[in-house]
């Protein structure tokens, strides 16, 4: 066990140095005018504090559908840095913009961490707010991605963003249950001030208000979140009628095989939504 956790280590360290040499920060004012292809840094105002986020820009000159990447809990909080590799890959895929998101308590975002969900929602909607006006966006195009806890915050966003397509990779859905069945640590993150029964939300219930397509990808043997969330979620949006593709894989963890994740995800998309990239090639000729 401490063999894999050091490898994990590892592994977030490099992608952590890999995503500061290749990113640079600009101002929130300079987003509107930049033409540079990949993935910028800035930080904006929120809360009555600033928050950090990664933009991602394709190939192309657009207007591009916006892919809002929220991450998962991360080691050094590195926080958005996590899913940049994720945002450069709608990118290249499918000419979708990435807007990645620090949200509180992790990365630059100085918005304090705490148990209040709006918070953390407040944090991501003035992030897209700000980046879908941008005039090489197309707003009416949004798209939401959550690993982990991110996963959790993206469902809970589905039913209150305009949005075309969901990817919600190793998440917890119903927060109750998953007190219940998870470990002390993460019990004394959902309740830190320790109620005897504690009152958590489920998002199992707001998914007849769902309307995108769902992608549902979860590992068999996840020892984080239990495959009985992903279960939840995709018998309770079997019994609303919504449109989902649920994902197993049998001999994996709460981390999925990257290059097989990356694969359903663009097949997904393309299939529900399209590739944007055929801007690309109009303008090119």
């Amino acid at each position: 066990m401490k063999i894999v956790w050091r490898f994990t280590f590892a592994v977030l360290c490099i992608l952590y140095l890999i995503a500061c040499n290749a990113t640079k920060t600009i101002s929130v004012a300079a987003l509107r005018d930049t033409a540079d292809v990949g993935t910028s840094r800035f930080v904006f105002s929120t809360s009555g504090s600033t928050a950090e986020a990664y933009l991602t820009r394709p190939i192309g000159t657009g207007p591009f559908p916006l892919m809002i990447l929220l991450h998962g809990v991360t080691f050094s909080s590195i926080g958005a840095k996590s899913v940049v590799s994720e945002a450069e890959a709608f990118a290249s895929d499918l000419c979708y913009a990435g807007l990645a998101i620090s949200l509180p308590g992790y990365g630059a975002t100085e918005v304090p961490t705490g148990i209040d969900r709006n918070v953390t929602l407040k944090v991501i909607l003035d992030a897209v707010s700000l980046v879908e006006k941008l005039q090489w966006i197309d707003s009416k195009r949004l798209y939401l991605y959550g690993f982990s806890r991110g996963a959790f915050f993206a469902a809970l966003l589905a039913s209150r963003l305009d949005v075309q397509g969901v990817i919600l990779q190793s998440g917890a859905y119903d927060l109750n249950r998953f007190y219940h069945d998870t470990s002390w640590w993460f019990r004394s993150m959902l309740n830190p001030s320790g109620q005897p029964n504690p009152k958590l939300i489920s998002i199992l219930p707001e998914v007849s208000m769902w309307h995108a397509p769902t992608l549902i990808l979860h590992g068999e043997e996840d020892p984080v979140v239990s495959v009985q969330q992903a279960n939840l979620l995709s018998e309770s949006l079997e019994a609303a009628k919504k449109p989902y593709r649920f994902v197993l894989y049998p001999h994996s963890g709460h981390r999925l095989p990257a290059e097989d994740v990356r694969s359903k995800e663009t097949t997904f998309l393309a299939e529900t939504s399209g590739s944007a990239c055929h801007a690309k090639i109009l303008t090119s000729r």
